[in-house]
């Protein structure tokens, strides 16, 4: 299966909730912050936040759905830009669409996404 045209709601609400900063609204994982800190050892995790904005709003990002038992919720897995170089990102969007789960922000370790194998 190729890539997919993110859909434009779970974009919007992405965005919306990221664009607030308020950390009640937006969580990450712990590995989200482990393996954000081996790849970026320099850099803050809120850094990464307008990052994922760049990407997720610009013309017609594209990744791959993730079908996952825990937590619930509507997640997508993409290849963005931080700081000039390639970055895997995983965002859920859960709770009706009231908040995001950030599970990756780090280099890849794959070349290609899910959907693409």
């Amino acid at each position: 299966m190729p890539l997919q045209v993110i859909p434009v709601r779970w974009l919007e609400q992405v965005c919306r909730i990221i664009a607030t900063g308020d950390l009640r609204l937006i969580q990450r994982t712990k590995d989200f912050s482990k393996e954000f800190q081996k790849g970026f050892p320099n850099d803050s995790e809120g850094e990464v936040e307008d990052a994922f904005l760049d990407f997720l709003e610009s013309e017609n990002p594209v990744g791959c759905p993730v079908t996952m038992d825990y937590p619930t919720g509507d997640t997508w897995e993409f290849f963005f830009l931080f700081k000039g170089r390639k970055t895997y990102g995983k965002i859920m969007l859960r709770e009706g669409g009231r908040k995001v789960l950030l599970f990756s922000a780090h280099p890849p370790e794959k070349k290609r996404l899910r959907c693409e194998l």
